[in-house]
């Protein structure tokens, strides 16, 4: 697109389009992602991988089952919902009569514990009937089937006239 157009778009002179406001969704989501890494976590991180037929999302959730967080489908399909609980793990192999002392102090704390949210703002639309979540070792991984891609145009033949 020219830049004309662009400055037009900028002072709201002509409407941008829906591919225009994905576009801008999916920057502001980079964006965010990257100022996240250089503060603390509180957002859950994630891989997102696109092949031909679907989209792959892995999360690391280690400390949460399956039954402490949830995944939705949002929007118009567009848009995925991770949000949940890590508590710190308890029962009797992580007991030590020094926990139970009053008097404890925090060396070191990376661990992420209590509540985590993470919206993901997809870069295509998936087919959540289709959808597959699936968690091993602290790992979930959501397959996400694209939606079936209708041809945007139409070829028209051209016959040569003589």
């Amino acid at each position: 697109m020219s830049s004309f157009l662009n400055r037009l778009k900028d002072k709201k002179v002509i409407p941008t389009t829906p591919e225009d406001d994905k576009k801008e969704k999916l920057q502001a989501q980079a964006k965010t992602a990257a100022d996240a890494s250089s503060s603390p976590a509180e957002q859950l991180k994630v891989d997102i991988l696109q092949t031909t037929n679907a989209i792959i999302v892995y999360a690391q959730i280690a400390g949460a089952g399956v039954e402490d967080y949830g995944v939705t489908i949002d929007g118009e399909g567009d848009t995925i919902t991770i949000k949940g609980q890590r508590t710190r793990p308890g029962g009797e192999h992580f007991q030590h009569p020094d926990l139970e002392t009053a008097e404890k102090e925090h060396v070191l704390e990376e661990c992420s514990w209590g509540s985590f949210y993470r919206q993901i703002i997809l870069p295509a639309e998936v087919d959540a009937e289709k959808t597959e979540a699936k968690m091993r070792e602290g790992v979930l991984m959501l397959l996400l089937p694209l939606k079936g891609t209708e041809s945007k145009g139409v070829r028209i033949p051209i016959t040569e006239v003589k």
